[in-house]
């Protein structure tokens, strides 16, 4: 069975900046939630939060932004 390699977090940042961005906080928001089962990203913009989230955790996950 072939296996992926580890990505790690440092590969997965947000590839511009966003205005409100979260990506100083993403840790902490990550800390604060554990892991959930289900993640909705309810703002997009740069996908901050979402892209710093742990590996290893199994979840289901969606993205929206009204703007596209």
């Amino acid at each position: 069975m072939a296996t992926t390699p580890e990505v790690t977090k440092k590969q997965l940042r947000a590839p511009f900046p966003w205005y409100g961005g979260k990506f100083r906080v993403a840790d902490e928001v990550w800390r604060r939630f554990g892991e959930p089962d289900y993640f909705i990203e309810p703002f997009a913009g740069s996908l901050a939060v979402l892209l710093a989230a742990p590996q290893a955790a199994r979840r289901l996950e969606t993205v929206n932004d009204a703007d596209c």
